[in-house]
């Protein structure tokens, strides 16, 4: 059942992603949209699209609500996503994204889901177990859904261990902890949620490499961190690097992080150096950011813009004693 697979992701907290564009908002008063675009979303869903595009098999499981299910099974039956999702009680949540093209800004409302029973909850860890594999990556990625706790994360994590599999984790506060501390293979905060893993303030960019530095030292091999505008830090065993941001015509910014996390895997599943495992996340990230559907260019399209990606070793920064700007503490 499960050989033909090259990755599972796992989005216990999945969303319809609503993005609305007006011109100018403002509290209070009545907008007309210029346009609007609904499409099956979630963390885990979006990283795994991105991994199909990229040419990989993955299955797509987690939580989803029984009564809205066909925008996510025509995105996956497009996008040749094996659907393990345990069926739910209820809707799966809308997360609304208001973008202001006056200002350039973005307002966030992200809705409640259904809550899980321990049933449902105990099918999804069987469904885990039989996906996972020696060497296989499984992706938890997003936020807890109602009624389950973060030691749900740490059984995920237990489940493809045992199986032989290796995790990463793309999520924040409890749920990220319970994945680092049950041994994630791989972490990828951003910089605002390393901040908060800490629970210190990151007042500038050494802070943030030093933090990194701590973190994927003491807790986990494999470390990304989004830096919004500045670009991504990517420590691993082999390499410390920073890859700096292309400058992309942002259309919307839903599954740019997500974008990054699946270009990184499918690199370093193919055995590439660090440095092209940063250059391919950060051009699947690009791509993300300038459209509002996931979409890839031609192999040759992204052979080009991974050549236009800027990777440096954190020692050159040192050296030089730069005084490089304070990351954007984006949520991307």
């Amino acid at each position: 059942m499960t050989t033909s697979l090259d990755f599972i992701t796992v989005t216990l907290n999945p969303a319809i992603d609503h993005t609305v564009f007006v011109e100018g908002l403002t509290p209070g008063e009545v907008h007309r949209a210029s346009r609007s675009h609904r499409q099956a979303g979630g963390k885990g869903v979006n990283v795994a699209t991105m991994l199909s595009l990229g040419g990989a098999r993955a299955a797509v499981t987690g939580f989803l609500g029984e009564e809205n299910t066909s925008i996510f099974e025509r995105h996956f039956g497009r996008h040749g996503l094996r659907d393990a999702f345990v069926r739910v009680d209820g809707e799966t949540r809308t997360c609304i994204k208001i973008v202001d093209t006056k200002s350039e800004e973005t307002t966030d409302l992200n809705l409640r889901g259904p809550a899980p029973t321990p049933a449902q909850q105990a099918l999804l860890l069987e469904r885990v177990a039989r996906l996972a594999a020696p060497g296989r990556w499984c992706v938890i990625a997003g936020s807890l859904p109602a009624g389950i706790g973060p030691e749900f994360v740490a059984e995920i994590v237990r489940a493809v261990h045992d199986g032989g599999g290796l995790i990463a984790i793309d999520s924040s506060g409890p749920a990220l902890k319970a994945g680092i501390a049950a041994g994630a293979d791989l972490a990828k905060p951003n910089a605002l949620e390393l901040s908060e893993y800490l629970g210190v303030k990151l007042k500038d960019f050494r802070q943030t490499v030093n933090a990194a530095r701590e973190l994927r030292r003491a807790k986990t091999p494999n470390l990304v961190v989004s830096l919004g505008g500045e670009g991504a830090l990517f420590l691993s065993p082999e390499a410390e690097l920073m890859a700096a941001a292309p400058k992309a015509r942002v259309v919307s910014t839903v599954g740019a992080g997500d974008s990054l996390l699946a270009g990184y895997l499918l690199a370093h599943a193919a055995g590439e150096s660090p440095a092209a495992c940063a250059q391919l996340g950060t051009v699947y990230a690009w791509n993300r950011l300038e459209s509002l559907m996931p979409s890839l260019p031609s192999a040759d399209v992204i052979r080009s813009q991974m050549a236009q990606i800027s990777v440096q070793p954190l020692t050159a920064f040192e050296r030089a004693g730069s005084s490089h700007p304070a990351p954007t503490l984006s949520r991307n």
